[in-house]
């Protein structure tokens, strides 16, 4: 074969190539359009839109479906953050969920909620804000534990008047963390030397360039303890259990129990499963199953919703999944959370 002949061989798989790498997105765009207009189509024929809030939508789960009260169902599943979800991470998203919280509030007609839980936790503050909006709604609240309740999880849940956890639940780890990474080492290894210009000797602290000191180490401390003080009072006050019993006990030192053990030590109220803490709410409402529609309230459909659809299910793409198949997503170097990292 000539090399003319080779040539011309050569330019027509390349052109090839590109037409088949055009095609390819082309109908990837084409297929998420598809995908968008048929969760439209569905959305509206599924779902229940309540008059006057665009942003969520319901869904029946058990009761009388034509009855007038109401009980809304509310997920905090994932890890709690304030951060907008992304493409294929499972997050409780801090912001949504309080806004579900007030629309049910608001709803003179709903009469108690559901919070439904599978969560390691969280950031401190997006675990703060679903945890106050509980306690402000003034409604009576019972939390389901699922899977997983810990840490930021176990913060929510005592914002709720009636705890349930499944005998299999794993809960606790009520604590604080903060994270950092030191690559001096490598930096060392690669010949790369820093150089920061600060303000103050501080403004660096917790640099992954360089190395923690001792001074550096007691300011961090002491930030995680004030955190942790502050989560320690919450479940005191929520469980009635004397302050020093979490603080200078086994309670507080970050491990985790499961439901059973939870039961023992006043961590919870009850062991069941969903239908029990349906039962609970019927009962602080006052309401029976035949007078009553449980429904679930949902956010606006997302991307994870619009793939589910084809039944395509959304796992988060972290390092820490990438390390252990899990959907924790890896904390933010320096930010406090309470966040259970066990998995």
């Amino acid at each position: 074969m000539s090399s003319n002949t080779s040539g011309g061989f050569l330019r027509g798989c390349l052109i090839a190539f590109g037409v088949f790498v055009l095609v390819c997105f082309i109908g990837f765009i084409a297929l998420f359009a598809c995908i968008g207009a048929i969760a439209g189509i569905v959305g509206e024929s599924t779902a229940a839109f309540k008059p006057g809030a665009d942003d969520f939508t319901t869904e029946f789960i058990s009761g009388n479906a034509d009855a007038e009260n109401r009980i809304a169902v509310i997920d905090v599943k994932g890890t709690i953050t304030s951060d907008a979800e992304t493409f294929g991470e499972v997050i409780a998203n801090s912001k949504s969920i309080v806004k579900l919280i007030r629309a049910a509030k608001d709803d003179e007609n709903v009469k108690a909620i559901i919070i439904d839980l599978d969560t390691p936790g969280g950031e401190v503050t997006a675990s703060d804000e679903i945890y106050h909006e509980l306690k402000l709604c003034g409604k009576p609240v019972v939390a389901m534990m699922n899977t997983l309740a810990a840490s930021g999880g176990y913060y929510v849940a005592c914002g709720a008047n009636k705890i349930v956890a499944n005998r299999n639940t794993l809960t606790g780890s009520i604590g604080v963390i903060i994270s950092s990474v030191d690559i001096t080492g490598l930096l060392d290894w690669a010949k790369v030397k820093p150089e920061f210009y600060t303000s103050g000797k501080m403004k660096a602290m917790l640099n992954p360039a360089t190395p923690t000191t001792e001074e550096e180490a007691k300011i961090v401390q002491a930030l995680v303890m004030d955190v942790y003080s502050d989560f320690a009072g919450i479940v005191s006050e929520a469980r009635n259990i004397p302050l020093e019993k979490i603080t200078k006990g086994e309670l507080g030192d970050g491990r985790i129990f499961d439901g059973k053990q939870a039961l023992e030590n006043g961590l919870v109220d009850e062991l069941g499963y969903f239908s029990s803490a349906e039962d609970a709410a019927l009962e602080l409402a006052g309401l029976t199953r035949d007078n009553c529609c449980i429904e679930r309230y949902k956010s606006s459909s997302s991307l994870a919703d619009l793939l589910g659809l084809f039944g395509v299910k959304a796992q988060p793409v972290t390092f820490n999944s990438l390390l252990s198949g899990t959907n924790v997503v890896l904390p933010k170097a320096g930010c406090p959370y309470y966040l259970y990292t066990g998995f």
